[in-house]
């Protein structure tokens, strides 16, 4: 079977799915789009009113909310727009903009997750050099240059005569199934930041594992309080640490399945696999725009207490009683270290 046989079978299930199942995956598909768009726009929020939040790794956290907003408000709606009428909704520029946006802005994200694992490895491995290599400009220009490289990503596949086709099973626009140099090209977007990151993240944890043994064993060996002990690496910077590591995983659990859906068709050169596979494959991409806003929640005693201001603002408005904030007058007259105020 063609890849255009395969492709219409999908699109012949899609017009013949049940009222039930259409409403299920369109309520899905815009709760994800609300959730993702919501919950970034209320990180960048948070960063913006609160100064002390303006850090060298909330400069990353900042970049992939962005690229999160992006991907919601972008890519997706066309999905949800085909999603409720049963059928392709949009012109070939839409899906052309669709595809090649998405190829971007996932490119973004990964390469940025990058950069966060190379600036744990400094802060954790290398210190020394650390303050030296990531000042605010630098940090600005490397975000920058993962925009740019971003950017770049999807021009061999584009320029080589590609396009972007629509598929029914995904309800977007793809890559081509054909393999060749330029289709493949992209990978290389993909491998390379995963070794790195891998690389990174493997020598700041076993540096942690090390510190934590030292101290456990420098608290055992004393009589006396040892907390006055100089330690190289802060509990903040663990946590910070920790935090950023668990949003590359959540990132890596919606991506390698997506990854081994197209390899599998890449290699079998036709869309094979059951329509809600490819279904899923598309809720996943959504799905990991949504994690991060979440996890800082989770994790981050800083972000969480925003979160309550926030939360209390909006039902003071309600019931039309004045806010009184003793923590804002509190947070001015007690400033905290850097490290204390990352969202991360």
């Amino acid at each position: 079977m063609d890849e255009d046989s395969s492709l219409n079978k999908y699109a012949l299930m899609l017009s013949n799915r049940s009222m039930t199942v259409a409403i299920a995956e369109s309520a899905v598909s815009s709760s994800l789009i609300v959730a993702a768009t919501l919950g970034n726009f209320l990180v960048l929020w948070i960063v913006y009113r609160n100064r002390n939040l303006r850090t060298i790794p909330n400069q990353f956290v900042i970049s992939l909310a962005v690229s999160d907003i992006l991907m919601a408000g972008i890519c997706a709606p066309p999905c949800l727009s085909v999603l409720v009428a049963g059928r392709r909704t949009f012109s070939n520029f839409v899906c052309q903009l669709q595809g090649f946006a998405i190829a971007c802005l996932a490119c973004v994200s990964l390469l940025t997750m990058m950069l966060v694992a190379v600036n744990r490895y400094f802060l954790i491995v290398r210190p020394q050099k650390y303050q030296r290599i990531f000042t605010p400009t630098n940090t600005k220009l490397m975000i920058v240059s993962v925009w740019i490289l971003s950017l770049m990503e999807p021009l061999p596949y584009l320029l080589s005569g590609h396009h972007y086709e629509y598929h029914p099973g995904k309800v977007f626009c793809f890559q081509v199934l054909r393999i060749n140099f330029y289709t493949l090209l992209g990978y290389v977007y993909v491998v390379v930041p995963l070794v790195i990151l891998t690389a990174c993240y493997w020598k700041v944890f076993r540096v942690l594992r090390q510190h934590k043994v030292r101290v456990r064993k420098l608290r055992s060996s004393c009589a006396f309080d040892c907390t006055s002990s100089r330690q190289v690496v802060s509990f903040e910077d663990i946590n910070v640490t920790r935090t950023l590591f668990i949003t590359v995983c959540g990132f890596l659990i919606c991506w390698i399945p997506i990854s081994i859906v197209d390899f599998i068709g890449f290699f079998q050169g036709t869309w094979a696999l059951p329509r809600q596979v490819y279904l899923m494959y598309t809720f996943l991409g959504q799905l990991s725009t949504t994690l991060n806003p979440v996890i800082y929640g989770v994790m981050n005693k800083t972000f969480r207490e925003e979160y309550k201001k926030m939360l209390c603002c909006c039902k003071a408005a309600e019931s039309g009683t004045p806010r009184t904030s003793k923590s804002d007058n509190s947070q001015n007259s007690h400033p905290t270290k850097e490290s204390k105020c990352s969202i991360v």
